[in-house]
């Protein structure tokens, strides 16, 4: 699934007025692409994601573009975690029977090594289970395009280099475009085919 953004603008309000943080930014990124994002805080690297993923309040959110937070705690507490990717299934294919979406789910939890695990909460889980957890449930949902804010900052560089792995296993195999924001260069260079630097604080691309 291609990502093209023409002429995009984006302003907050603060104290002090409103403050651009991206200015007539215009982005593709071809079908299958890998792409990372690099740059200062502040930038606008999270807003496009946001963006791009329909949490703007402008556009709907799609179950074929998926979002991935830095924040490892994105399941539900309550829910173990086959629960957790049941439920997303269950959500965004209407008349889905349980049985259908727990079989889908544990495919899921399959692919990301963590099917013996389905019926821990998440809770039980480290800071790396529960990021595979989160992208299980992209796969789950049946996610086309990949949306990673910074989502490997807490893990250890061990469980880094596992999460590293896995994702770029993943998007081989399922062909995902992936929009990926980190601060740490080695690792965009590490995982992406093409780097894009957010140059100041108003969303100004280069390549």
């Amino acid at each position: 699934m291609d990502i093209k953004l023409s002429g995009i603008t984006k302003e907050y309000l603060h104290e002090e007025g409103t403050r651009k943080v991206l200015d007539n930014l215009s982005l593709f990124v071809p079908s299958g692409h890998f792409v990372s994002i690099i740059g200062p805080s502040g930038c606008g690297k999270t807003t496009l994601l946001k963006l791009i993923g329909g949490f703007d309040g402008h556009s709907k959110p799609s179950r074929e573009i998926f979002m991935i937070f830095q924040d490892a705690n994105q399941l539900f507490p309550w829910r173990t975690l086959e629960s957790n990717l049941s439920y997303a299934i269950r959500k965004t294919h209407k008349g889905i029977s349980k049985a259908q979406a727990a079989e889908k789910a544990k495919a899921a939890l399959s692919e990301v090594g963590l099917l013996e695990y389905h019926h821990y909460y998440p809770h039980q889980l480290s800071g790396g289970m529960k990021q595979r957890g989160a992208l299980a449930r992209a796969l789950a949902v049946g996610c086309k395009v990949l949306l990673m804010d910074e989502p490997f900052t807490s893990l250890d560089r061990v469980n880094k280099e596992i999460a590293y792995e896995l994702l770029l296993k993943i998007w081989r195999e399922k062909k995902l475009t992936v929009i990926f924001v980190t601060h740490d260069l080695e690792e965009a260079e590490r995982l992406s085919e093409q780097i894009l630097y957010f140059e100041d604080l108003n969303g100004k691309i280069s390549v």
